[in-house]
């Protein structure tokens, strides 16, 4: 309702900025929640980790109650988490979780040969990688990624090998945007970055040292689809003190064999 010293147009105008800033505040509160895989997570630590008051904070989470989409638990105290709905929604019918299904045997397979971390992500919009499976290395020291995390192409060895596979004219163009520099290892320079990508593509596999987080080493291939597009990445993630470069070759073999094998299930059941 507008007031008699309030004009119409302005309230107009303004509404639609105002619901679209509800609206990714609100994604941003289920992104946050679905990083803590499903552990309650509390107001507080919600309005630190993404910057806004409390009381915003609350507001959108009781929106999101009301709407089925989290719930709240208070034992002891009241925490937040995404609801059965949500997780449902994320689930059903979504190409993620064929994905997924596809994915696991081989993803177990070469978690149980490698001894390492497993991680299983998803290409977004050419931008990034969601991780979406993780199976967890046998060693008490170990490297961790939440479930839901995003890493950048650029930084990653999933990353760098999806960008291997995609055509050249469009690996240019991702390369043209802003390349954040995330850890010392990290590597902005274009032209480096190409040669990297160009072995990637001969080699089916691409490598990451301590480039995405401090002290982590990975090697990475890519999964395609039955068009062969890159849809996703498989990665072995590992601390850099069991790192040994004259190991590459070989996980580089056993990574893209797997993602080779998820790629052609893909085909088959296409």
């Amino acid at each position: 309702m507008t007031t008699m010293n309030e004009p119409a147009g302005l309230e107009q105008q303004a509404s639609p900025q105002a619901g679209t800033l509800a609206l990714i505040r609100g994604l941003r509160v289920l992104e946050a929640m679905a990083a803590q895989e499903q552990k309650p997570i509390g107001v507080g630590e919600l309005s630190r980790l993404l910057d806004l008051p409390k009381s915003t904070v609350q507001r959108l989470l009781r929106t999101l109650a009301q709407e089925g989409w989290a719930q709240v638990s208070k034992d002891p105290v009241t925490r937040w988490q995404l609801s059965p709905r949500m997780l449902a929604l994320a689930r059903h019918g979504a190409p993620a979780a064929t994905l997924r299904e596809v994915a696991m045997p081989h993803l177990r397979a070469l978690a149980e040969r490698t001894g390492e971390t497993i991680h299983f992500s998803v290409l977004d919009r050419d931008i990034q990688l969601v991780l979406v499976e993780r199976v967890d290395s046998v060693h008490p020291v170990r490297t961790f990624n939440a479930i839901g995390a995003t890493t950048a192409l650029h930084s990653s060895s999933s990353g760098k090998a999806v960008l291997a596979m995609l055509p050249h004219e469009r690996v240019e163009e991702i390369l043209a945007r802003p390349l954040e520099k995330f850890m010392a290892n990290t590597i902005t320079d274009t032209q480096y970055l190409m040669h990297q990508i160009l072995e990637a593509r001969e080699r089916g596999y691409a490598v990451n040292i301590s480039e995405n987080r401090a002290n982590v080493c990975a090697v990475g291939a890519a999964v395609a689809d039955p068009v062969g597009r890159p849809i996703a990445g498989v990665a072995i993630s590992m601390p850099d003190i069991r790192f040994e470069p004259a190991r590459v070759p070989e996980w580089g073999a056993w990574v893209r064999e797997t993602a080779r094998a998820i790629s052609g299930e893909l085909l088959n059941r296409a």
